[in-house]
């Protein structure tokens, strides 16, 4: 029968506490590089952590990955840090370009409000109806797609803007407004006379 004294025990259960722990500290996760889709880990390209044991005994002889060397690791780094980087700078300059464009806007349409408040008023001559005697009634009307016309064709002014007639057409002689909206620069009324063709 064997027997052993607790003291030549002691150093074979330290020297097997060691053997446990270099295997538990071995089993910690390796960074690799996957070479196809894996379900459960990421499509190719990606870099996850796995068990050296699922790579050494599944990912790397299928080909589903491949391991990364340090010189590798700090590449991939590099090249995640530098398209951050551009990405970033891409982003900023979108928002830069939005601005600026922002800002032409803004600019264009205080030119426009303050062409269109420097304007005479706008005439228009019309055939009235004389059927009733001192009637006001025109034929046709005077709508906003008229004003728009009148203020290319004679002010050169091309008006993109929404633009309204008094009402929403103007069916009589006299003086109206139109009203054109220039968004965050506010509201131009611009005065609009119909006059009785002679």
């Amino acid at each position: 029968m064997f027997s052993a004294s607790r003291s030549q025990l002691t150093p074979l259960f330290r020297h097997s506490a060691a053997n446990i722990a270099k295997r538990n500290k071995s089993t910690k996760a390796i960074d690799v590089t996957l070479r196809a889709n894996v379900e459960g880990l990421g499509k190719p390209g990606d870099v996850v952590s796995v068990k050296p044991g699922r790579m050494r005994n599944q990912l790397y002889p299928m080909r589903l990955a491949s391991y990364i060397d340090k010189n590798a690791r700090a590449a991939i780094s590099a090249s995640i840090e530098t398209q951050d980087a551009a990405s970033r700078l891409k982003s900023i300059n979108e928002a830069a370009q939005q601005s600026a464009k922002k800002e032409r806007h803004i600019v264009e349409l205080q030119q426009l409000k303050n062409k269109l408040e420097r304007l005479d008023p706008l005439v228009f001559v019309r055939a009235v109806n004389e059927v009733a005697p001192g009637s006001t009634t025109i034929f046709g009307s005077v709508a906003a797609e008229d004003v728009v016309k009148e203020l290319k064709d004679k002010h050169g002014i091309n008006l993109h803007q929404k633009l309204t007639v008094q009402g929403t057409k103007i069916k009589s002689t006299g003086e109206f407004w139109a009203r054109v909206d220039l968004a965050d620069l506010g509201t131009v009324d611009l005065k609009v006379v119909v006059q009785k063709r002679v």
